[in-house]
């Protein structure tokens, strides 16, 4: 499992890490930051084939073209505003993007729910769900 943000949101690594521990109950470290792009990777026993992306549509779908070819993970799970303009993609991964009805993933402060940085309802979904990953997946993103 990876989780990968970009690198201009690196003043939230901490409050993300948080909410990653609160979710899976492992710490997740800084891997590495290249291109612009910060991956954190968990520490301790993780089996779950899933890379987690989070940023702004146009961000994301640079990052996608230029390396969802060698993501060795099966599934990708996407938070980002547009997320229904990433439906080329659904052909190379099994990709899920947030559960939304207008076309538009809103983010909120975070701090009035907990969280140290602007969070989504898939995020809050997400977090708010008992279960294993893929329950939790299935709780605020849909597959394209």
């Amino acid at each position: 499992m990876r989780y990968i943000l970009p690198k201009s949101q690196q003043s939230e690594i901490s409050a993300r890490q948080d909410y990653l521990y609160d979710v899976f109950h492992l710490y997740f470290v800084l891997q590495s930051i290249e291109d612009g792009w910060i991956t954190l990777l968990p520490f301790g026993d993780d089996e779950a084939d899933i890379v987690f992306i989070i940023g702004h549509t146009s961000q994301v779908d640079k990052y996608l073209v230029e390396h969802i070819d060698t993501f060795t993970e099966s599934v990708v799970v996407v938070t980002t505003c547009f997320p229904l303009s990433l439906i080329k993609f659904a052909q190379k991964k099994e990709l899920y993007v947030p559960d939304i009805s207008d076309g538009e993933c809103m983010l909120y402060e975070g701090e009035p729910f907990g969280f140290g940085f602007p969070i989504s309802d898939a995020e809050l979904n997400f977090y708010n769900t008992f279960g294993d990953v893929y329950t939790r997946i299935d709780a605020g993103y849909r597959k394209l």
